[in-house]
Parts: structure tokens; C-alpha cells; sequence
């Protein structure tokens, strides 16, 4: 294809790569939906956020108002329709509201504002049941003098970067998930990075033998086509791994410490292809990308006017 081994070796893996990576991140976006991941993940975090781990506090209130779960039926069943994401402005609303410091501010109390907002924390949100709380709140009234649209500021960045320390949680749960789920299909599919970089090095011509042509093929011919060149999945007609019979002609399968460094050498290219999904399809995509324009002409006045319009 490039006249390249090696470069056609490093097409093959990556192509691998990104078909595997592809099939994974479908599969756990699809588990991940079904099992509601991100709302049990957010719902997770507002309650250490808040330290409402029984959920009977603060975090349900925050979950019963409409700014937070716009789709849920209230105080009723907080945890109906659990959002997937909450707006930090939305959430700064709404612990406004539950901690009364709205409210402080729109009856135009006689005490001044700081000292009336500071009464609505301690009433809502108690310095012996929720000190951490109660305390942050009162230094970020303090820090903005009573401006309310200054300490809902704050809040919302407060909430923000909570939640990208939720994100990073979630994000190592679904690389784990992603993993183990690659690991499957690896084995599942047997592809073994090892045997296939092996293949393609020994056989250059394997790209040519499977290439398509202007005719339709025979079904049955295309499959075995495939089974024949094709160096992933599974042979059931012949054994895993063979070696050469040094007793007569003909390879015999191999057993004892051979099968077991075939067998290790397998799992091995099993590992480094789920290790390898974790990077993502869009970088396997864009590395196949970057070796396709290996090919010393230089970019295409086209390339040229969409990369400078892209940079416009």
C-alpha cells in the first residue's frame, strides 16, 4: 500500500485500534445509559458536596427544587428523573433559595444584609449539624459584603470545580469499564496485537490479498478468503498454534512449555490491544490520519484551504 512495511504494519495495528476502541466506547455508552452512570455519579458528589450522605438533608432539597431536577416531581420523589448534569448558575439559584438568602435580600430586612443573610445560613443550614457548609457560606457573604449576585458567583465556580473532580472520578470508572470490556472483545475476536504486527511483517502482500475488486465475489469464497489471510479471530478446523514436527513431515500442535509461551504470548497481544483502546478512537484516527499523509507530496491545496479556514 506505501511500499512500507513497516508503515503498513503500523496501518494495520491501528486500524485494529480504532475498530476495537469504536466497538468499546458504544458498548459502555450503551451500559452507561441503561444503568444511568452519570446522574448516579452527580448525585454522588452533591451529596459529599454538601455532606448529605443519607440524603435526607440538603442534597434532597437541592434534588426536590426545579432548578436542580427540572424533570422530577419535587419534594414527592427527589430522586425521580435524576439530572445528568446541572447548570453551576442553576445550582447556585437553588441553594440560594433553600438557605433563604433570596428570600433575606427581597424583604429589605432592618438588620444589615451581611447579618441577615448569615441568620438564613444558620437557620437552613446549621454550624453543628453541617459546620464545613455553614462555615464556607459565611466567609463567602463576608468576602462579597452581602451581594448576592457576588456569593452566587462564587458558589456556581465552588460547584464547578467539585464537579470536575466528580468528572475525574467518573472518567477512571468508565476507563476501568472500557478495559475490561475491550479485554473481552479481544479475546472474543482473538486479536492478538503480537500475531497480527507478526503477520503483517512476514506477509506484506496480506493487504493485497484482501482488497476489494469490481466484482461481487462468491460469499462463501469472501469468507474463507478472510479465515485464510485475515490474521484475528479464531480457527476451529485447526489447532491455535502449530511447530514444525522434527520426527516427520508435517506440524504437529504444540504442548508443555511451547503451548505455554504460545498461550502467554497471546494473552500478552490481548492486553497490549485493550491497553490500547483506552486511548480512544479519535486518536487512533487521527494517527492514522498523520501515517496516510506520510506520503511526501505534501498537503493538497484543499488540506491547505480547510486548515486555513479551520484557523480563521
Amino acid at each position: 500500500m506505501f511500499n512500507s512495511v513497516i508503515l503498513d504494519v503500523a496501518v494495520g495495528l491501528f486500524f485494529s485500534f480504532l475498530a476495537i476502541s469504536l466497538a468499546t466506547s458504544a458498548i459502555v455508552e450503551a451500559i452507561a445509559s441503561c444503568l444511568d452512570w452519570r446522574a448516579a455519579f452527580l448525585l454522588q458528589g452533591v451529596k459529599d458536596l454538601v455532606n448529605d450522605q443519607t440524603f435526607t438533608g440538603l442534597a434532597m432539597q437541592l434534588y426536590a427544587h426545579a432548578a436542580v431536577n427540572p424533570r422530577g416531581p419535587g419534594a414527592s420523589a427527589p430522586q425521580a428523573n435524576k439530572p445528568a448534569y446541572v447548570d453551576p448558575n442553576l445550582f447556585a439559584d437553588a441553594i440560594a433559595d433553600i438557605t433563604g438568602m433570596t428570600y433575606a435580600v427581597a424583604a429589605g430586612s432592618a438588620s444589615p444584609i451581611v447579618t441577615a443573610l448569615k441568620q438564613t445560613i444558620d437557620a437552613k443550614v446549621p454550624l453543628t449539624r453541617n459546620e464545613q457548609l455553614n462555615t464556607f457560606l459565611s466567609y463567602v457573604i463576608d468576602r462579597n459584603a452581602g451581594d448576592l449576585a457576588k456569593v452566587k458567583q462564587e458558589i456556581a465556580a465552588w460547584f464547578d470545580s467539585a464537579m470536575d473532580r466528580v468528572s475525574g472520578v467518573y472518567k477512571r470508572h468508565v476507563q476501568l469499564w472500557s478495559f475490561v470490556i475491550a479485554l473481552m472483545l479481544v479475546a472474543a475476536l482473538n486479536v492478538d496485537s503480537l500475531h497480527l504486527a507478526a503477520a503483517l511483517w512476514r506477509q506484506p502482500t496480506l493487504a493485497d490479498r484482501l482488497k476489494l475488486t469490481n466484482t461481487i465475489p462468491d460469499a462463501t469464497a469472501a469468507i474463507n478468503d478472510l479465515d485464510t489471510n485475515l490474521p484475528i479471530g479464531w480457527r476451529l478446523d485447526t489447532p491455535p498454534a502449530q511447530t514444525n514436527n522434527p520426527s516427520g513431515p508435517g506440524p504437529v500442535a504444540p504442548t508443555g512449555w511451547t503451548l505455554a509461551f504460545v498461550w502467554l504470548s497471546r494473552v500478552l497481544g490481548w492486553l497490549i490491544t485493550a491497553f490500547a483502546t483506552l486511548f480512544g478512537a479519535p486518536f487512533w484516527f487521527d494517527m492514522l490520519q498523520r501515517i496516510v499523509r506520510l506520503k511526501g507530496a505534501g498537503p493538497s491545496p484543499a488540506e491547505k484551504k480547510s486548515g486555513s479556514a479551520a484557523a480563521a
